[in-house]
């Protein structure tokens, strides 16, 4: 191993030092409450699994892609908390939508899924694209 490579514990470090830590700290407790909650409410599997991937994977990863890791860590978790509420609207609505001419709620979930996260990659990229 060469020495100019950084340890693990290096990279460890500066990755608890980057704003990726405030955002999944703030992201999983929301995706596992809204997720698990919606599943247990609504009694579809589908729809609170695709929740739980949206908050908990995607609003992290749109983050992580998009935006500073300079933040500080109250600006990260506020970010957060705004870009799940957008995304649990948007989620719902499509859902909504879809179950006019769809009625498996498995179908309603994907498309839904993949209507919110294109949409937020898509948002994102053109709102700080420099």
């Amino acid at each position: 191993m060469s020495s100019d490579r950084p340890t693990l514990r290096e990279r460890f470090r500066n990755d608890l030092r980057t704003g990726s830590l405030p955002v999944l700290l703030t992201a999983v407790p929301i995706a596992m409450a809204v997720g698990l909650g919606s599943t247990w409410y609504w009694d579809e599997f589908a729809g609170g699994f695709m929740v739980l991937m949206l908050l908990g994977v995607i609003v992290p990863s749109v983050h992580e892609a998009h935006w500073p890791q300079e933040w500080p860590w109250s600006t990260d978790v506020l970010w957060t908390i705004a870009a799940s509420a957008v995304a649990l609207g948007l989620f719902a609505v499509t859902y909504l939508l879809a179950g006019f001419p769809i009625d498996d709620p498995t179908h309603r979930a994907a498309i839904a899924f993949a209507v919110t996260s294109l949409g937020g990659w898509s948002l994102s990229w053109a709102i700080r694209r420099e």
